[in-house]
């Protein structure tokens, strides 16, 4: 499915509620990077609804995008990060969250095993780019 009206809705929405893009990199030829800054509290009263739109829109945007989800602020991670990641089981997307120097992919400090075991079961056996290291990874 390609980028459509839907998906702008999707990032408007997602920017009023404090969650931006922070910007699309291209890696290298085969890969690109877009990162979603997340609040701790967005302005929204349905986060994890509008993080998880924000999130397929995101993936959308071009081919072999690896959606990052940067969290602001120290550890842990919000619980709507966990909740968006729950609507989105099911949908393809390669997904990495990172959070106070931690992501949910090695090489490097991890997040929550939970949250890890969470975003490796979305993006199951595809690689990735790791913004922190900037390798790429595969996930588990």
């Amino acid at each position: 499915m390609a980028y459509g009206s839907l998906d702008t809705q999707a990032h408007n929405e997602a920017n009023q509620a404090g969650i931006r893009t922070k910007g699309i990199d291209i890696v290298d030829a085969r890969n690109a990077l877009s990162t979603l800054l997340c609040p701790r509290n967005p302005n929204t009263s349905n986060p994890a609804s509008v993080l998880a739109k924000a999130i397929e829109a995101s993936d959308r945007f071009m081919a072999d995008t690896t959606v990052c989800l940067e969290v602001e602020g120290p550890s842990p991670v919000p619980s709507y990060v966990n909740e968006a990641i729950e609507l989105i089981q099911g949908y393809p997307v390669k997904l990495i969250v990172v959070c106070d120097g931690a992501s949910t992919h090695e090489p490097g400090a991890l997040l929550d095993q939970a949250l890890c075991d969470q975003v490796n079961a979305v993006s199951s056996g595809q690689t990735l780019w790791h913004p922190i290291s900037k390798q790429l990874v595969t996930s588990r």
